[in-house]
C-alpha cells in the first residue's frame, strides 16, 4: 500500500504532465495551423502570447515531471530491490531450517538445492563428483525424509511455508 506523501506527489506529477499535454497541443496546433494556412480566422496578438507563453510553461513543467517521475521510478525500483533482497534471505534461511528439520545430511542439501534449481541427476552428478546413481540414492533419501514424492513438491512445500510465514509477519 502506497502512503499519502508519495501518492501526494504521483498526482502532482500527473498534473504537471497535464499542463505538459495540453500546453503541447495548443503550441504544436497553434504553430501548424498557422504554418500550413488551416486557420481561417486570426487570432490578435495578445493571445498569441498568452498562448505561447502558457504552452512554454507547460513544457517546462512537464519537463519538471519527466524528471520526477524518473527519480520516483529510481526510488521505488530501489525499495523493490531491497526487498526482492530481503526476501531472497528469508527464503535461504527458510530453506536451510527446514532442511535442519528434516534431518537432511549436508549432501542430501546440496543435491536438493541443486534439484530445487532444476538440475537433472546427471547434472547435479556431475558438479558433485558423483554418479547419477548416488544422487538418485539422496534425492530419494531428501524425499523419503521430507514425506514427499518428487522435486515439485519439495519446492512447492518450501514456497508455501515461507509465503505463510511472511503472510503471518505481515499480520
Amino acid at each position: 500500500m502506497m502512503s499519502k506523501q508519495p501518492r501526494a506527489v504521483l498526482i502532482g506529477l500527473y498534473v504537471l504532465l497535464a499542463l505538459q499535454l495540453t500546453g503541447t497541443v495548443i503550441f504544436v496546433g497553434e504553430l501548424w495551423s498557422e504554418v500550413l494556412g488551416l486557420r481561417a480566422w486570426t487570432v490578435p496578438f495578445e493571445w498569441q502570447e498568452a498562448i505561447q507563453i502558457f504552452a512554454s510553461i507547460a513544457l517546462v513543467l512537464g519537463t519538471i515531471a519527466g524528471i520526477g517521475f524518473m527519480r520516483f521510478s529510481q526510488a521505488a525500483m530501489r525499495r523493490m530491490a531491497t526487498q526482492i533482497e530481503a526476501v531472497s534471505g528469508q527464503f535461504h534461511d527458510h530453506v536451510r531450517k527446514q532442511f535442519a528439520q528434516w534431518g537432511f545430511s549436508r549432501s542430501e542439501e546440496a543435491v536438493a538445492i541443486y534439484a530445487m534449481k532444476g538440475f537433472s541427476n546427471a547434472e547435479i552428478a556431475e558438479f558433485r563428483g558423483t554418479t547419477a546413481a548416488t544422487v538418485k540414492s539422496q534425492m530419494n533419501a531428501v524425499y523419503r525424509k521430507a514425506g514427499l514424492s518428487n522435486r515439485q513438491q519439495l519446492i512447492s512445500f518450501l514456497v508455501e511455508e515461507l509465503l505463510d510465514n511472511v503472510s503471518e509477519t505481515a499480520d
